[in-house]
Parts: structure tokens; sequence; C-alpha cells
């Protein structure tokens, strides 16, 4: 990328965050000349939601820096072990249509990234990479004495599960993503169209310092309920859960962790020089949903030309709370895909720079499939292993795959 179009984005970028910011204070300002500006209401005391022992118990482990890290745990120590990852902003609680289905064959932890729900957080916004959050979640494994465990990831979290799966592989069996394509995936959607700048904006204006955690804190922590309100709708999700939300973002400091998270993601636009990323070779599954305008179903499939076996499930809805707006459906897919026999890689190696080839046409030929079969089927389950009755959409998809590699 020349330097010319770097300092352009840039601007573009900085001027977006600028515009927004205004926008927020804008509106603000006029909601306190309507009177209708309310502040936060002081919730001293948990909702019983968020005590219930069905979902577990709440534990604390110290990791590096002496940095405490909250979770809960459910199910047996004796069996495999599940890390439930969040997205942001959001914690553990999250979970909660998930944890008490799968105690039953698994041990279960909701963790809370650092500085979101009651973990502890450092307060500048380059401790909250993407790499700083799964060297937190390596080490929380190892302190749980597990040798790996499956990872189940939701919306940003997604990406801390995609970097595991480049450089932590011996510590994750079997990796589960719920609406969070692979990130190289996201940069190249995010810089494709200058539409999505607009659709994107959110992610601008965080740019700006403090004024993001006092925009959340407006009308009583207005942006929970406006996060919400799909699922109230589609009563999903009770009042009292909602509370939960408000309880655990009570006041402007909870906000900073969550939205560093935000701040420190890579959406910078691919560099027409920066090689593609390996291909992993753990078995993924990716649940997308299907009425995203930012992230559409497309980048589910062009995110599994780097998996060497994966299976895509599209889900109704917008998809980040793909998980508690379809509970049922999400649960009974993941169980299916967790009970599954391990799959032994295609190729001998794990991640490395010199992406395996075999694994490489794999993921071609799968997207390739998976985009054809999209455009005929509104459900639609693709695996590397083609039944026999598809030889011939296997045979033409390798052609397509081996077209877009330059490969003779």
């Amino acid at each position: 990328m020349s330097a010319l179009k770097r300092a352009g984005l840039w601007c573009l970028e900085w001027t977006l965050a600028v515009a927004y910011g205004w926008v927020v204070v804008g509106y603000a300002l006029w909601l306190w000349l309507r009177g209708a500006l309310k502040q936060g209401i002081a919730r001293d005391f948990p909702p019983d939601c968020l005590n219930d022992p069905n979902l577990g118990r709440h534990k604390y482990v110290k990791i590096e820096q002496r940095m405490k890290l909250h979770y809960v745990e459910s199910g047996n120590h004796e069996n495999p072990l599940v890390i439930l990852v969040h997205g942001s902003p959001d914690f553990w609680f999250t979970w909660r249509k998930q944890i008490s289905v799968l105690n039953q064959d698994y041990w279960v932890v909701a963790v809370d990234l650092r500085g979101c729900g009651d973990s502890e957080g450092p307060y500048f916004r380059s401790h909250y990479t993407t790499a700083e959050l799964a060297n937190d979640i390596a080490q929380l494994i190892c302190l749980l004495n597990a040798t790996s465990a499956h990872l189940i990831c939701a919306g940003v979290g997604g990406q801390v599960g995609w970097y595991m799966a480049y450089n932590y592989p011996h510590l994750i069996s079997k990796l589960v993503l719920i609406h969070s394509p692979h990130p190289y995936v996201v940069r190249q959607q995010l810089g494709q169209n200058w539409s999505h700048y607009y659709k994107a904006g959110y992610l601008y204006l965080l740019k700006l310092p403090v004024l993001p955690e006092i925009a959340a804190t407006l009308n009583d922590f207005g942006l929970i309920d406006k996060i919400m309100k799909p699922l109230l709708k589609m009563k999903v999700i009770e009042p009292e859960e909602i509370e939960a939300y408000k309880f655990v973002f009570s006041s402007r400091d909870t906000w900073t962790g969550p939205l560093h998270i935000l701040r420190a993601l890579d959406v910078s636009p691919i560099d027409e020089e920066e090689p593609e990323p390996a291909v992993i070779t753990k078995p993924t599954l990716l649940i997308m949903g299907d009425a995203d305008p930012l992230l559409p179903m497309e980048t589910a499939y062009r995110s599994a030309e780097f998996v060497e076996r994966i299976t895509v499930r599209p889900a109704p809805g917008p998809g980040y709370m793909t998980h508690v707006l379809r509970a049922q459906q999400v649960n009974e897919t993941i169980i299916k895909f967790l009970h599954e026999m391990p799959w032994k890689p295609l190729s001998p190696l794990e991640p490395t720079k010199n992406s395996s080839l075999v694994g490489r046409v794999m993921g071609a030929s799968l997207a390739a499939v998976s985009n054809t079969v999209n455009k005929t089927s509104g459900a639609l389950e693709m695996t590397r292993v083609f039944p026999g009755g598809l030889v011939g959409i296997a045979q033409a998809s390798f052609k397509a795959a081996e077209s877009k590699l330059g490969l003779d």
C-alpha cells in the first residue's frame, strides 16, 4: 500500500471518528434540552440470575502480572474441558443458555476476558490486543491443569480463537466460532467498499478517548437497551437479564476494558504485499448469522480457505448474539460437532508461514462449493469429506480452487 493511500485512510478514519463524536455530543445535548437525559440508576446488589447455582461456581485465578481472572465453572472435572470466550461488550453471563447443556458431558469454564465482568484489567488500550487476550486463555488452560480444551467463541472473542489456533494449536482440540470470520477476511471485507467505513463507524468512534465510555452510560446505560432490544422483542431474554448487564456495567470505568478490546482490534486494510495467512488444521465449526450487513455469509465461506477441515452453518439473524437468539439450534449444532470423532489433519504440520498446499486447495474448494450451494439452498452444512454423489461437484470445485490459486 502506498504511503499516500495509507495517509488518506488515516485521515478518513479520524474524520469519521470526529464526525461520530460530534453526533454523540449532539444527541446528548438534544436529550438534555428535552429533559430526557437520565442518569444511571445505582445498582448495589446483583439480580438473582447472576447467582443462579445451576450455572456453576464462581472462581478466580491469577495469571501473569498477578492479574485476576474471573470464571464460572460447571460440570465434572474428569470430562473434556470447554472454554467459553465472550465477545465485547459482554461477560460470562452471555453463555447462560449453553452452560446448562454442555455441562452434562463437559467441564465448562465461562471466563470473563481481562477488563470485563469481574476480571481485572490494565488501564491502557495497548494491553488489550488479541495476542494479550489469547495469552490469558492459554494461561488459564494450563492453570486448570488441562492439556487442551475445546474453544467456543462469540463475536470479537472469535478473533481470540483464531489467534490461538495459529499460535497455541497444542492447547486447542476443536474450535467453535459464532459469527466470527477469519481476521484476514474481516480486514478484506472492511476495506473492500467505502460504505463499510460507514457501517463500521462505531469502531472509528472508539478511537476517541473517554467519549465512548460516556456515551455508553447515557440514559441509564441505554447502549445495553439498544443491544438487547432485538432479543427482548423476540422474547428470548428477560428484563432481569438486562438488569444483570446493567449491574455489571454500572459505571464508566467498567466500560473501559470492553471498549479497549474493540479499540485494539486490527481492522487495517490488507496491504498488497502482505502474505496470506497459513492454513490451520484444527477442526472448526463456524456458525454465521445470515443478516449482518457488514459481515455477510460470504465472509464465512471465504474463511474456509484458511482451514483444512471446517463446518459452516448459517443461522437466521444478525449473528453476534446467535447463541442467545437461537440457543437450541446452536446448542444442538455445537454438541454434534464436539461429539464427532477427532479429525486428523490432512497435512502433517501445524500452521506455519509456509501454508499447507493440500489445506489451501481443500479450503478454496470448500469455499467454491459453499458459495455454489448457498445460492440454491437456504441451509448448508459442508465439510471436507464429500459424499460420493457429489464427486462431480468436488472435481469442479478443485478446478475452481486451482484457478483461484494459480496452480497448473
